[in-house]
């Protein structure tokens, strides 16, 4: 039953905030994103630690329950002001249905966000 109904929903929402309007495909830092799940959103949609998925996609080898330690070794070095980082779900979910013209950042000198 969760595959025909919940997890349909689930995993698409996953898919846009790992991957949909990322600044720069090419910058490892900034071509997935980690998305800082609330306890609800981490209870009903990012079971695992899958919303450390820029963490995952760096460091493939670390186990699920080390993303969290992964990014925060990241932090403490000074590179959160690289990496593609939003604040839950819904900020995902707000950029990607916004008009194109009303997002900012992106890659060097490209001013808009990109699609995957």
């Amino acid at each position: 039953m969760p595959l025909a109904t919940w997890y349909q929903l689930v995993s698409r929402i996953r898919n846009i905030a790992e991957h949909a309007v990322v600044p720069d495909n090419d910058d490892p830092l900034r071509n997935t994103r980690t998305t800082l799940a609330n306890p609800i959103e981490r209870l009903l949609l990012a079971p695992y630690w899958v919303n450390y998925h820029l963490e995952h996609h760096l460091f493939m080898f670390v186990p699920c329950w080390q993303l969290p330690a992964a990014h925060k070794a990241m932090v403490d070095v000074g590179r959160a002001t690289e990496m593609e980082i939003r604040s839950g779900y819904l900020a995902v979910l707000r950029l990607a249905t916004s008009r194109r013209d009303d997002r900012k950042g992106g890659s060097a000198g490209s001013g808009a966000l990109q699609h995957i």
